[in-house]
């Protein structure tokens, strides 16, 4: 291992070797800087394995401008080279931070992910690799780029020097480029290190995390614990305060989490631009905010500047895709441009895959609109890289990660390396791997998927807490290191723990409940309900709206009507108030309250689209598929046309028995979210009653693919097999179905009792059937009473009178239910057994 220095060599800065190598070349290295002398100066010394400190190794490479790796057999095996090439890594992730230049010894093979970094080969003397590196230039990889926004640029800087601007907003769909224009506007509007100040907002910043942000922004010491709500808010407005008045700029980043239901500022940010418009003179002094949302701001737009962030213009899409990688004509780009609308995070994502056919591109579009990558696509250790960084939701070192994951340095950058190419995963502003804000929950959800997912919890939030234990409060990156432990620990199910690193968090406790709420641990939310909990009114709207629908889940019906009838009393107009009253009545099966809830909330609501799926929802479940057929159109007319609402409208259409509109609604929802293997079953359901088995099987054979616990779909994958005549087939899919955890017994007796009919043995399958109907006496089970019955009474099993006395009593049955069109095709073929 040898470390290069910094230098000055005839007045300009010298490069800075840092020569990566195994044992036996040594005297290689030796010599080559000797070679190096001249251009750079280049300390060397050896460090022994039980003096070996990898603090100066880090601080080396950190140091370095090149990191050259010797490469041969037996560096490819020495476990220190790798550990050096790891860092070197994460170093070049850094906006190339550093040059990795590899030079082939030997013939040993180059990994993939290092080929893009190979200089040389066959170079043996240290005459021959000074020579290639002192006289070519490592190549650039392909990396972010700022493609022209000199537009919004110019009203950045507008708003800046404007005595009528106090703040503007830049708004925009996930990554638009919002935080990028914000970033690159004020780099070249101000001047100095020190001018500006960036806070990045979460759904758990409250006004405590507001303050240790702001305050580690600054390097001052943070408002004690315990401090009331109000007067931490107080002593954040005067630092920030104080800051802008000395010259400086504050960046708000994601301020969409302090917006309420219709864009209206919620606590927090309403006060901040309270403060910021309160100052005489707003010229040179400007604070900016970026949100996927665009705020209300009704009195302020006078002082307060928002505009929305459009694609960018094909003239610049274009140089982005190649930046990225894309092949293809000038037409064949603009083409791609204008299908993706300029979208610069879908443009970086699909630029590595073109070129890709004109339904394929309209494919990727819903894609990147849902999950931005295809799971297929991504290995599975990228992936559970992915589910830890959507975990942590903080600075995380990459070592820490690898340890994590049980991975090796090469399996760790490979999964680094592709997360990059899918533009996934960024450095964050601690120089850590941050994910893609618009991909954490998803792989959050990937993450709970897992049975042991609060185990695996439990281990990340020991990590973190050695992580915090290393880092002093005041330094880089404490703060996000802290907040992100404190939650952590609190999906681990460890209370104590994380109330002890620090008191008062309400923002993280709420963010914690809400998780955990999502995850139905609800007696766990519970305790970070009531300690986030602070007496002050505006403060627990939120918890206390969160409460009474734990409560209600909990089986606390009368404390949580108690709850939402007080909130209702002292928010008789505000609809996310009103609309989770009606959530409470929903749970507790009260469909009527809750639909009057939901109704009630409509006209404070500015686009109630949601409000309407709540409807539609609450009247299935009262079979009105009329009404609800309705509710959901409504919806969908609102622009609410999200996978979940097309689904219900499908439903209720299908109740309705209109077929074909409900399989082009469900087609649409599929379209949607292509990964949903619920979405394609229902689809392979509808198939079914149009006549297109095979499409069916397709769908069904999908769900299982993408969810192998999907017990639905085995058991309709089998039943559709057997009306196919694949006998083998459905028992094999029946079989899996059964074994699965919760798998519908009389369902299951169902499928079986079809597959003993299509071998035509009879007796079993009447048997199978009468199992079935003793489980659950509905419209399937019934009608295929009827077939079994009639292909017994065909077959001279039972007579024709005594099949035609039962099948009369089981259309009685299915008469009752509303549902005798199951066997309509029955009585057409074989009448004599029918009335």
């Amino acid at each position: 291992m040898n470390i290069g220095d910094n230098s000055w060599v005839g007045g300009k800065v010298s490069k800075r070797f840092f020569i990566s190598h195994a044992s036996p070349e040594k005297h290689v290295a030796l010599e080559l800087k000797a070679k190096l002398d001249g251009d750079a100066w280049v300390d060397l010394h050896e460090i022994d394995l039980g003096d070996l400190l990898l603090e100066e190794i880090s601080s080396g490479i950190e140091e370095a401008t090149d990191f050259v790796l010797l490469w041969s057999a037996t560096s490819a095996a020495s476990r220190w080279v790798s550990f050096e090439l790891h860092m070197a890594f994460i170093r070049w992730l850094e906006d190339n931070a550093v040059a990795i230049r590899i030079i082939c010894l030997d013939d040993t093979k180059v990994p993939l992910y290092l080929r893009p970094f190979l200089q040389a080969r066959g170079k043996r003397s240290a005459e021959e690799i000074a020579a290639v590196l002192m006289g070519t230039v490592p190549p650039k990889t392909a990396r972010r780029v700022f493609f022209n926004r000199n537009t919004e640029i110019g009203r950045i800087e507008e708003a800046l020097y404007s005595p009528d601007r106090a703040a503007a907003f830049i708004c925009g769909m996930p990554g638009s480029g919002k935080r990028s224009l914000a970033r690159e506007a004020l780099s070249r509007l101000t001047v100095g290190s020190g001018t500006i100040r960036r806070v990045s907002v979460t759904a758990g910043t409250a006004e405590p995390e507001l303050n240790l942000l702001v305050t580690s922004a600054l390097g001052l010491p943070p408002a004690a614990e315990n401090t009331s709500p109000e007067d931490v808010m107080k002593a954040t407005d005067d630092l920030m305060g104080s800051f802008m008045d000395e010259g400086g700029i504050w960046v708000f980043e994601d301020v969409e989490h302090w917006l309420e239901e219709d864009g209206v500022p919620g606590r927090i940010l309403a006060n901040l631009l309270a403060t910021i418009t309160r100052a005489s003179d707003w010229v040179s002094r400007l604070v900016i905010f970026t949100t996927r949302r665009r705020p209300t701001l009704h009195d302020l737009e006078d002082s307060v500047d928002a505009f929305f962030l459009t694609g960018l213009a094909k003239q610049h899409a274009i140089p982005l895709l190649r930046a990225q990688g894309a092949v293809g004509e000038e037409s064949e780009l603009g083409v791609v441009a204008e299908e993706l609308d300029g979208h610069p995070l879908a443009l970086e994502v699909v630029a590595p895959r073109l070129p890709l056919p004109a339904a394929a591109l309209r494919e990727q579009r819903h894609t990147i609109a849902t999950d931005l990558v295809d799971p297929n696509a991504v290995s599975a250790t990228a992936w559970r890289l992915l589910e830890a960084l959507a975990l942590v939701d903080g600075p995380v070192p990459a070592e820490d990660l690898a340890s994590f994951l049980r991975l090796s340095a090469d399996d760790m950058q490979d999964a680094i390396a592709q997360a990059v190419q899918y533009s996934l995963v960024a450095n964050s502003d601690e120089g850590t791997l941050a994910l893609h804000p618009l991909l954490r929950d998803y792989f959050l959800r990937s993450f709970r998927k897992q049975e042991n997912h609060v185990g695996l919890t439990s281990e990340l939030a020991d990590l973190m807490k050695r992580r915090l234990d290393r880092v002093a409060p005041g330094e880089a990156g404490y703060v996000p290191t802290l907040l992100a432990t404190v939650k952590l620990l609190g999906l681990a199910g460890r209370f104590d723990e994380a109330r002890s690193l620090r008191t008062g968090l309400i923002g993280t406790l709420y963010q914690t409940a809400v998780e955990l709420y999502q995850e139905k641990r609800y007696e766990e939310a519970l305790l970070y309900i009531d300690e986030a909990i602070t007496g002050a009114e505006e403060s627990d709207l939120a918890l206390r709206q969160l409460q009474m629908k734990t409560l209600a889940y909990l089986g606390n019906l009368k404390d949580a009507r108690s709850i939402g009838d007080d909130l209702v009393r002292m928010y008789p107009q505000n609809a996310a108030v009103l609309r989770d009253r009606g959530r409470v009545e929903f749970i507790a099966r009260n469909w009527g309250a809750a639909i009057s809830y939901f109704q009630r909330a409509i006209p404070f609501r500015h686009n109630p689209a949601q409000l309407w799926s709540d409807i539609a929802q609450a009247r299935m479940r009262m079979s009105d598929w009329n009404g609800a057929a309705v509710a959901a159109q409504a919806s969908i007319a609102k622009g609410g046309d999200t996978p979940w609402t097309l689904a219900l409208y499908s439903e209720a259409l299908e109740h309705l028995q209109q077929l074909s509109e409900a399989e082009e609604v469900m087609t649409r929802a599929v379209t949607r979210e292509p990964n949903n293997p619920a979405y394609r079953h229902r689809l392979g359901r509808i198939a079914l009653q149009t006549g297109h088995r095979q499409s069916a099987i397709e769908q069904f054979k999908r769900s299982v693919e993408l969810d192998s616990s999907f017990v639905q779909s085995w058991l309709s994958l089998a039943s559709a097999l057997a009306d196919d005549g694949d006998l083998e087939g459905a028992q094999r899919a029946l079989a899996v179905g059964r074994d699965q955890p919760g798998s519908p017994a009389a369902v299951a007796q169902n499928v079986q009792a079809k597959i003993h009919l299509v071998m035509g043995d009879l007796e079993a399958a009447q048997q199978s059937i009468d199992s079935a109907l003793e489980g659950r006496r509905d419209g399937q089970n019934l009608a295929l009473a009827v077939r079994i019955c009639i292909a017994r009474a065909e077959s001279g099993l039972i007579s024709t009178g005594q099949a035609r006395a039962r099948i009369r009593a089981l259309a009685l049955e299915l008469d009752a239910l509303k549902q005798l069109r199951f066997v309509l095709d029955y009585s057409r073929e074989f009448p004599k057994y029918f009335d």
